[in-house]
């Protein structure tokens, strides 16, 4: 692989990585000009009907928000931003709005495809050109034109205008096709079901199918083993000052969702007892809401600024002589 290859796999590997990790630690809420809706993002057409995983994240906001700010006090330089933006002219802190990203069945049994959507403002003739000097191909397909990399187990597609995905090959021909026309995630019945489980406000949330994620392989052995009556999850959050949440997890029946509040229980009963005379996370502790009835638990949280600026604290490296 050449080195301006390696910039190309770096750029669609940051951009993959932003987008999954954002979904999951970046819940921000800082205003409603960027927050789009959970019921039918306009990314949602490229979404197949089969997906176990999708994710969302409003990229933009967090870079903006407090949150990224005391990122900042613990890592203060940001790894590969650098080489993004010489390389790629890639601003992820400035050029990226929001991600929707997902998992879905593949051909091969266990081995789930995948595809990260993202929205923003991205130079596309160099993003090309770059490629292009890596030894990377340039197609068409369905008026969609692809990038690839490595015998298609890599490429990128210019969507339209302000949307590029990445994914292997098969599934961003996929995506191109199922934009035109094609079945999308919005009539997944199931997983549109969850996505109304997500926190009104919200603009960054997950939803998945346990059972899917466990025969894709997505799930280690003793995870899937310890998880049998678990069927579906919904984790959504924002940060507005502090940080709040909520995970809601479904059982398979009425007894496994009794089981599951029972756990929840004995979470916060821990939790209590771990955050005794800590006076700077117990505006945390006292915030923990169970909730739920049926095969649903519900765990919700808040984080107040104090708490969250203790917690990095711990984080912060050390600057004593």
């Amino acid at each position: 692989m050449t080195h301006q290859t390696r910039y190309f796999v770096l750029g669609a590997i940051g951009l993959l990585v932003v987008g999954l990790l954002t979904g999951l630690f970046a819940y921000v809420n800082r205003g409603a000009a960027l927050a789009v809706s959970v019921t039918g993002p306009a990314e949602f057409a490229y979404v197949p009907s089969n997906a176990s995983l999708v994710a969302y994240a409003n990229v933009r906001e967090a870079m903006l928000s407090d949150f990224r700010e005391r990122i900042r006090q613990i890592a203060p330089d940001d790894v590969g931003q650098a080489d993004l933006e010489q390389q790629l002219g890639l601003n992820i802190e400035r050029d990226i709005d929001h991600v929707v990203a997902f998992l879905a069945p593949g051909p091969a049994e266990g081995r789930p495809v995948w595809l990260v959507l993202l929205r923003g403002r991205f130079d596309t003739s160099r993003l090309e050109a770059v490629a292009l000097e890596g030894g990377a191909t340039v197609s068409e397909h369905a008026g969609t034109r692809i990038v690839s990399i490595d015998v298609g187990a890599l490429a990128m597609a210019f969507m339209e205008p302000g949307l590029v995905a990445i994914g292997d090959l098969g599934t961003v021909h996929q995506a191109a096709d199922r934009g035109s026309a094609g079945a999308s995630i919005t009539s997944n019945d199931q997983i549109m079901a969850l996505l109304e489980r997500v926190d009104s406000g919200s603009n960054a949330w997950a939803v998945g199918r346990f059972g899917d994620l466990a025969s894709l392989g997505f799930l280690p052995d003793e995870v899937s083993a310890q998880m049998p009556a678990v069927t579906a999850f919904a984790v959504s959050g924002r940060v507005n000052g502090g940080l709040s949440g909520s995970v809601t997890i479904e059982g398979r029946d009425e007894a496994a969702g009794q089981n599951l509040r029972d756990v929840f229980r004995g979470f916060l009963a821990l939790t209590t007892m771990q955050t005794t005379g800590r006076s700077e996370l117990q505006a945390m502790v006292d915030s923990l809401q169970l909730s739920g009835t049926g095969t649903l638990a519900t765990l919700s949280f808040w984080l107040p600024s104090e708490a969250l600026d203790f917690i990095f604290s711990l984080a912060a490296p050390d600057t004593a002589p």
